[in-house]
């Protein structure tokens, strides 16, 4: 991902990234403060807007300057469907590998702890 904008309210970042999809580019919205090592710090920024495919930063750029651009880069619905599914697999797969590595620990720790107590 590419960040391509901030903007001073989730709001308005939400408003750019539904245009951008409208015109087939493919984005993500994350609060700033996610990007901060010091959340205490507060600026005048408080969201981004990423582009999720790399080869598209740049028609989103353009897009966000003159919305009469015609993106190179677009998707079609059918492309945002797989895309969308494939980051939905990857993230349930992460999950269910991150499940089973707390199980793991949890167990390893359990038995010492029994181990010890015998």
């Amino acid at each position: 991902m590419q960040m391509i904008a901030k903007f001073a309210s989730r709001s308005e970042a939400e408003e750019r990234a539904a245009f951008l999809r409208s015109r087939g580019i493919a984005t993500h919205v994350s609060d700033m403060t996610s990007l901060r090592l010091n959340l205490a710090h507060q600026g005048q920024f408080r969201a981004a807007l990423w582009a999720v495919l790399p080869e598209q930063a740049e028609d989103a750029v353009a897009l966000l300057e003159d919305p009469e651009h015609a993106a190179e880069t677009a998707l079609n619905e059918h492309e945002f469907q797989r895309l969308e599914s494939e980051g939905a697999e990857a993230a349930r797969r992460a999950m269910i590998r991150w499940m089973l590595i707390t199980v793991v620990v949890l167990a390893g720790l359990a038995a010492l702890v029994v181990g010890l107590e015998g």
